[in-house]
């Protein structure tokens, strides 16, 4: 078997990501499915991991199409598997036979940024999709401001701009506490 659709450096690290769960569901069960592959990646970037995908705010937080455009690729090519039982609801990601060979093409610059994703995955696939999606559109509203106004803005401005991407949906008390436990672990700014 070959890799023939995949290899790219965007492959590679979309399939550690997907390798890199696999080790953390084992051990704590859950799963990786699409929102929490866009939010593991959309962090990723925000922590310099170099990559060509560009996130828009969607209706889940921030969202690439490409991702999941890649994702089919991998699959194709057996890179990954989707395990779920309902693809059309939900997915369920796993590494597949030639998850490693792909990994190993890019392995010098995987390595580089090999801390990163693991602690990246573990922090963020334990927590619920909805929760993911608050702490990356909080994160999204607040580089927003921040690009606007060429510095760093003010928690009820992060916050106002935050709900005009998502309305009520998040109570405003657990939208404040968020920011301010995002903000004392230096993950604003």
């Amino acid at each position: 078997m070959s890799l023939y659709l995949t290899g790219t450096w965007e492959h590679a690290l979309l399939a550690m990501v997907v390798k890199e769960a696999a080790g953390v569901v084992q051990q704590e069960g859950g799963y990786l499915g699409r929102t929490a592959v866009q939010k593991i990646v959309y962090f990723l970037q925000v922590l310099d991991v170099p990559m060509r995908y560009r996130f828009d705010l969607y209706h889940y937080g921030p969202f690439c199409s490409n991702i999941l455009g890649d994702l089919e690729w991998l699959m194709a090519d057996e890179a990954i598997l989707d395990d779920s039982l309902n693809r059309e609801k939900y997915s369920k990601y796993a590494p597949g036979p030639l998850c490693d060979e792909l990994i190993a093409k890019h392995g010098a610059k995987l390595q580089q940024f090999e801390k990163t994703v693991t602690s990246t995955v573990k922090a963020l696939l334990p927590l619920k999709p909805d929760h993911l999606e608050l702490i990356a559109t909080l994160d999204y509203a607040f580089r927003e401001v921040s690009a606007t106004l060429g510095k760093k803005p003010p928690k009820a401005k992060v916050i106002a701009r935050f709900q005009e991407f998502k309305g009520d949906k998040f109570q405003n008390k657990t939208v404040e506490e968020t920011f301010d436990r995002l903000e004392a672990a230096g993950l604003l700014g």
